[in-house]
């Protein structure tokens, strides 16, 4: 079954990335409606498969895993949960807890140190891809994770699956509801419905 032509593109760009070797890795969001969460993650498998054929490794690292762990390092999960059932739908009572745990993804370590080291001794001809956005949605907003990311240097291409829109030309709207990000520094990527 051949690639969606968006999917294909990023996976071109690894290719290109991994067989020329040079320059710093790219950076792509693989943009989506929240809604096709599952047939992404479908064909992430096609893409793994095609990149396989073509001697690159694909490093799957789910968010969801990352942010569930530190929040059980740092704290009882069952503390946030009552905390948050408690706030009765009051939307100032339920930011304050977002904000508890946002926190919580700051402390150390942060959600990108625990990404990078997910990522550790990766093989040269690897390519990572980050998965289960939303379950940052709304306490951690996926910019400030790309952004610390590409600080830190790492030697292999990151792709993170956006469920979200684009707005205009370069605005991304994550989840559809948060208010549209600017000066995303990675290519962007539409998924659409064409194969």
């Amino acid at each position: 079954m051949p690639l969606p032509k968006a999917l294909r593109q990023v996976g071109d760009v690894i290719l290109r990335h991994v067989d020329g070797g040079a320059g710093d890795p790219p950076y792509q969001l693989y943009v989506y409606r929240p809604a096709d969460e599952y047939a992404v993650r479908r064909e992430l498998g096609e893409l793994r498969d095609w990149l396989a054929a073509r001697d690159v490794a694909c490093v799957a690292v789910s968010l969801a895993e990352l942010f569930w762990r530190a929040l059980e390092e740092h704290g009882p999960v069952d503390e946030v949960v009552r905390m948050e059932r408690e706030t009765g739908g009051d939307a100032r009572a339920m930011a304050e807890v977002n904000q508890a745990v946002a926190e919580v993804l700051r402390m150390s370590p942060t959600l990108p140190e625990r990404v990078v080291a997910a990522l550790a001794g990766c093989d040269p001809r690897s390519a990572a891809f980050l998965y289960r956005a939303a379950a940052l949605y709304p306490v951690y907003r996926t910019s400030a994770l790309l952004d610390d990311l590409r600080d830190r240097r790492l030697t292999v291409p990151v792709t993170l699956l956006y469920p979200g829109s684009v707005e205009g030309q370069f605005g991304l709207r994550f989840m559809d509801r948060c208010e549209p990000a600017y000066g995303y520094r990675a290519t962007i990527y539409q998924r659409g419905d064409e194969r």
